[in-house]
């Protein structure tokens, strides 16, 4: 009787669950969503999908080009902006014109931070500290300052959210150092942002993807990428490692990619586009076969289990076998 009662506890929990993901905020119309990194990639195709729904889309836009092929796409209600999130002055500049741009009295409904880097493939030890400055500057940084500058504006709304693009590697070190670290960093400013807006009728959310085929993770160019940092680390490094090393794990990396990289990447701009338009939204979007079921699992495992089977995936370095 205990099991019975328990079981159809759980049964009506997921169903209110799945009913309330179902509803949708209403007035599309009237609601104001900036978007980073809209060039190509996510961003891009989010901002087209919310113009199309009708919301007033300010997307961000890094170059000229991006802006004006996005603008000869969409309609006449979508605004590009430009924005380089790694300087502040353009991110003031950015916010700027999006406030002057907003009707009056308005504000932001939801900010979308997605612009990122991968920063470059190789071991910590063959990459310079410019590396890790650069990729932290625009996944982690860019994030922290869009949504300082811009928080004002949701915050005159009374209510809206913030949606920041993370990474399954924000909660299992399954990529390169600075990706790693940046995208941890992503977790922990999000969640510290949520308990300190909880009552402010501000949401805090976050995108997983696993590995998708985007211009973000390119086989070849993770290739050229792997040989390049391995010349321009110092000799002593290069030697401990040594170009047996350098090529394995160019064949690894290929081989995993070829495995697990998924081309759906609609399936992101469905996460991206509920967590904007539902009504209770969650607050972490896993998406991919491999965060669901292979990562998930390793992330839940005994520390020490997880790190000997991710460890089981990487080669020797020649001046270890010694």
């Amino acid at each position: 009787m205990i099991v019975e009662t328990l079981v159809l506890l759980i049964i009506l929990f997921l169903t209110v669950r799945w009913f309330l993901r179902g509803l949708k905020v209403r007035y599309y119309g009237n609601k104001h969503v900036f978007i980073t990194g809209c060039d190509t990639g996510f961003g891009n195709l989010l901002a087209k999908r919310l113009d199309t729904l009708g919301f007033r889309v300010y997307a961000g836009c890094l170059t000229a080009k991006g802006m004006d092929d996005l603008k000869a796409t969409c309609s006449k209600y979508l605004t590009t902006v430009e924005i380089d999130v790694s300087k502040e002055t353009s991110i003031q500049k950015a916010r700027h014109d999006v406030e002057r741009k907003l009707p009056k009295g308005k504000g932001l409904w939801a900010i979308v931070n997605n612009a990122g880097v991968p920063g470059s493939i190789g071991p910590i030890e063959w990459l310079p500290a410019s590396e890790f400055r650069r990729t932290i500057e625009i996944n982690l940084f860019g994030v922290i300052f869009v949504t300082k500058e811009f928080l004002p504006l949701v915050r005159r709304e009374k209510s809206g959210r913030i949606v920041n693009m993370s990474s399954i590697c924000g909660r299992l070190a399954v990529a390169t150092g600075p990706y790693v670290a940046s995208e941890f960093g992503v977790e922990g400013f999000s969640d510290q942002l949520r308990y300190e807006l909880y009552r402010s009728g501000i949401s805090v959310h976050i995108i997983e993807p696993g590995y998708f085929r985007t211009g973000i993770v390119d086989e070849e160019a993770i290739r050229t990428d792997l040989h390049a940092t391995f010349e321009q680390a110092p000799r002593e490094v290069q030697k401990y490692y040594g170009e047996i090393y350098r090529d394995e794990t160019v064949e690894k990396n290929s081989k995993l990619l070829t495995t697990i990289m998924s081309p759906k990447i609609n399936k992101v701009v469905e996460a991206y586009e509920h967590a904007v338009t539902s009504r209770f939204p969650k607050t972490r979007y896993v998406i991919g076969w491999d965060a669901q079921i292979p990562f998930r699992i390793l992330w839940n495992l005994p520390e020490w289990m997880t790190g000997f089977i991710v460890s089981r995936t990487m080669s020797t370095p020649e001046g270890a076998k010694i």
